[in-house]
């Protein structure tokens, strides 16, 4: 008998298949899996989707106004370790570093690990003109 007639003759040989077998099995059991739950959560974003009133499960937000709030700028917190959120916000977004962020206000310096960003809205951007004098530091960061 021949090398490969005796490896293909051992049972060792076809365990080999075997064993591959349950792994592209097991393989194409997990991407089945994985397409489902896929599936179910763009089921849910259809769904979702064709709501005609989003708002509809919370009724105190019926009485929100966007336009009667009058607010004149949008703020938000960034750490300083996040450049990708930080990144995000200033050059997609562009916000800028508010004046309260504790960098601006010089009451922290560099201790501080997070910058106050802001943008004007339209009802802001027209009562820009009016400031507010005075620094700050009210225990930003600590």
């Amino acid at each position: 008998m021949s090398n490969v007639e005796e490896i293909i003759a051992s049972p060792s040989f076809f365990l080999g298949f075997h064993l591959k077998s349950n792994r592209a099995k097991e393989k194409k059991a997990r991407r089945l899996e994985e397409r489902a739950a896929m599936d179910a959560v763009c089921a849910k974003v259809d769904a979702a989707n064709k709501l005609d009133d989003p708002l509809a499960a919370f009724p105190a937000f019926k009485k929100y106004d966007r336009n009667g709030t009058q607010m004149k700028k949008v703020m938000l917190t960034v750490f300083k370790h996040n450049h990708g959120a930080y990144q995000f916000f200033r050059e997609a977004l562009q916000f800028e570093i508010d004046e309260t962020s504790p960098s601006m206000s010089g009451c922290c310096g560099d201790d501080c690990s997070y910058e106050i960003l802001s943008r004007r809205t339209k009802h802001g951007e027209a009562s820009a003109g009016h400031t507010h004098g005075g620094g700050h530091c009210g225990g930003c960061c600590h």
